[in-house]
């Protein structure tokens, strides 16, 4: 079985980079509103038929 290959060093402004991404995944991770799915996949289809006066879908508690 061969190694994996290893990890490269990350210069300075990926290592911000990676640093950002990780703190907003966290963030996000944090925040019990959310939307299902299939509710959100439903009513971007209806936007993209056109119908621009449909009701977005409502967050709600995890």
């Amino acid at each position: 079985m061969s190694k994996p290959a290893p990890i490269p060093e990350l210069d300075e402004e990926q290592a911000a980079e990676l640093a950002a991404l990780t703190a907003a995944v966290a963030e996000a991770d944090a925040d019990l509103r959310a939307v299902p799915h299939e509710e959100m996949r439903a009513w971007l289809l209806e936007l993209a038929a056109g119908n621009f006066d449909a009701p977005p879908p409502v967050a709600r508690l995890l």
